[in-house]
């Protein structure tokens, strides 16, 4: 029983959740696909007597500033690491295109209703049923959302983590080098409406470390519990809440 109009996003995909997953498996292969491409691409054309910013370039500053593609001076050139991130970008995108098409030509529309590859007359998926998009559900908004939660957590885990051990690049000192994170509560609260002033990267790892904390800790609540109160537009009844506020925790990330 469709109400969505045809301008609604996903609602070609309504009571076919696999047809749902395959679209989006496509956009994180296209999407991986540009990354990868695009990297060797300005890995084919960088020239390391010419400042990045003046070539235009995108993905190779976003590795040197995680510390990838040059030594610790920032100035010595190693092309074989973004060479094979790009390359790994590229595997990956294929592996994202087999999936989507798997789900989109191969397996049963909609997976709780079928456990098969063909067959529609296979016995209820379980496990695959509990993540099926309800849009009027609240327990099952609130499931869905609580594990996205904690993928976001972990992505921030890996960050300060990533800092801490291998360094990220400084600008103050124009090197790279480890950063331990500094969890001060009292700095992540005073900076949380100036934090482009934020002027330490102990700071910055301290406030994803947090983040960390809270995207974890609120997955699981969300996981755990049932939905708190009552079930308002606010709350998500008349919009796609989970891709919301998904949106607003990856900016948050950022």
């Amino acid at each position: 029983d469709v109400t969505y109009g045809w301008w609604v996003g996903n609602s070609v995909v309504t009571n076919k959740s696999s047809r749902f997953i395959g679209s989006h498996v496509a956009h994180t292969g296209l999407i991986c696909f540009a990354a990868g491409a695009n990297t060797l691409w300005e890995l084919a054309r960088y020239n390391p007597d010419i400042p990045m910013g003046h070539q235009g370039m995108v993905s190779i500053p976003h590795l040197a500033s995680i510390g990838i593609g040059f030594d610790p001076t920032g100035t010595v050139f190693d092309g074989t690491s973004i060479a094979f991130i790009g390359v790994f970008h590229l595997i990956c995108s294929m592996v994202y295109a087999g999936a989507g098409l798997l789900h989109s030509l191969l397996f049963s529309e909609d997976t709780q209703n079928s456990s098969g590859l063909w067959a529609d007359d296979r016995p209820e998926h379980r496990q695959a049923s509990r993540y099926k998009l309800e849009w009027d559900n609240p327990d099952n908004q609130t499931f869905i959302l609580g594990h996205h939660l904690i993928f976001f957590g972990v992505a921030c885990i890996w960050f300060v983590e990533w800092a801490r051990v291998h360094g990220i690049y400084d600008p103050a000192i124009e090197a790279i080098r480890q950063v331990n994170y500094n969890l001060d509560l009292t700095q992540i609260w005073n900076h949380q409406f100036d934090f482009i002033q934020i002027d330490s990267l102990e700071d910055v790892m301290g406030g994803h470390a947090f983040l960390a904390f809270f995207q974890i800790g609120g997955g699981a609540f969300h996981i755990a519990t049932k939905q708190i109160g009552t079930y308002t537009k606010f709350k998500g009844a008349g919009l796609l809440s989970a891709e919301a506020v998904l949106s607003w925790s990856l900016a948050g990330i950022g």
